[in-house]
C-alpha cells in the first residue's frame, strides 16, 4: 500500500461525482490524482461502469480505515468478552486491523486496473 494506491482510492471516490462535471473535470481529476494528462475524446457511457464500481470499492475502503481508526472511541466496554480480540481494547484493535487489512489489500489491487481504465475512457 503506497501513496499512489491511496491517490487512486481518492480518485475513485471523486471520479463518480466528477462524472457529472464533464470532460474537463475528469481530466483535472486524472491529472491531479493519477498524474495522467491525456487529451483523448472521453467516452462517458463506457466510463460509467468502472466509475461506479471503483467508487463503491473506495467507499468500502474508506469505511474500513475509518472504522478501525475510531474503533476505541465508541467502545463502551459493557461487553468486552463479546468483541473480536478478547476482553481488552488493544486485542480488539489488533484483530480488527488484520481483518480490515485482509480486505483492504484486495481492494487496492482491484483499484489499480479500474482507475487506469477510468482515466483512459474518460480522457
Amino acid at each position: 500500500m503506497t501513496i499512489s494506491d491511496w491517490k487512486r482510492a481518492v480518485y475513485a471516490l471523486l471520479a463518480l461525482p466528477g462524472y457529472l462535471g464533464g470532460a474537463k473535470a475528469q481530466r483535472g481529476l486524472a491529472r491531479r490524482w493519477l498524474g495522467e494528462a491525456r487529451e483523448s475524446r472521453p467516452r462517458f457511457a463506457a466510463g460509467f461502469g468502472p466509475s461506479a464500481l471503483s467508487f463503491l470499492l473506495a467507499l468500502l475502503l474508506l469505511y474500513l480505515v475509518g472504522r478501525i481508526a475510531t474503533y476505541g472511541l465508541f467502545w463502551t466496554g459493557s461487553d468486552p468478552e463479546g468483541t473480536w480480540g478478547g476482553p481488552t481494547l488493544l486485542g480488539a484493535w489488533i484483530v480488527h486491523f488484520f481483518v480490515a487489512l485482509g480486505m483492504a489489500v484486495p481492494i487496492f489491487l482491484a483499484l489499480r486496473p479500474l482507475t487506469r481504465l477510468q482515466a483512459r475512457l474518460l480522457g
